[in-house]
């Protein structure tokens, strides 16, 4: 597989892999063919036809506050909250429902791109929350 049209100069790094794919440790944000869409796609650059549809949570839920731990934050070197990009995995259910992890964020420290998978402990969130879509 090749990774044409994926640029590494915005790889991100998940050293311990991601949950289901520990082989995969090199992946890209892709925007859809719109470039506005609230919807990306996170796509390994070892192999391009794995990729997961991803969103940030805030877009669906503006109240989204997740508690981020002191573990998670040192083994991501993040000094300051301001660099920590934050995303979640969208599901494609039944009759095109969607849901969104929002107990199981990828974090990003935007200036090394290092990158995680973290649960969020002690938390109310849920890991399928469904999202309405308004058709255009």
């Amino acid at each position: 597989m090749t990774t044409s049209g994926l640029s590494s100069d915005n790889t991100i790094l998940f050293e311990e892999g991601i949950p289901g794919f520990p082989d995969h440790h090199e992946f890209v944000l892709v925007d859809f063919s719109s470039g506005d869409s609230a919807f990306q796609l996170l796509q390994s650059t070892k192999d391009t036809d794995l990729a997961m549809i991803v969103c940030s949570p805030w877009l669906f839920f503006p109240d989204y506050e997740p508690e981020i731990t002191d573990a998670d934050r040192d083994g991501l070197d993040l000094v300051n909250p301001d660099d920590a990009v934050l995303f979640c995995p969208v599901t494609i259910g039944s009759e095109n429902s969607l849901t969104v992890n929002l107990l199981g964020p990828f974090v990003v420290n935007a200036g090394t791109r290092q990158a995680r998978q973290i649960v969020l402990t002690n938390s109310q969130y849920d890991t399928r929350a469904p999202i309405q879509i308004e058709a255009a």
